[in-house]
């Protein structure tokens, strides 16, 4: 495995635009990343709590109601 400082090298002697589409990537991993250890955290969560058999209709109309509610007390008329 390469050092961080060849990598350095490496992309720094890459034409601009591709350091741009390989930055790009880079940043959909870690939104795929972050995404995938968001969704286990809240599977956690929900086992820990019993609600993890709950249909999906009834997650939605709670975040729904759950987001009304944010939006009534957050900017209110």
């Amino acid at each position: 495995m390469q050092s961080i400082d060849e990598l350095a090298r490496e992309i720094t002697a890459l034409p601009r635009s591709a350091q741009e589409a390989l930055l790009d990537n880079v940043a959909q991993i870690n939104l795929q990343r972050g995404l995938k250890d968001l969704a286990e955290k809240y599977k956690k969560r929900l086992a820990h709590e019993g609600r993890l058999d709950i249909p999906a209709d009834r997650v939605w109309a709670e975040l729904q109601r759950i987001r009304e509610e944010v939006a009534r007390s957050g900017y209110p008329n």
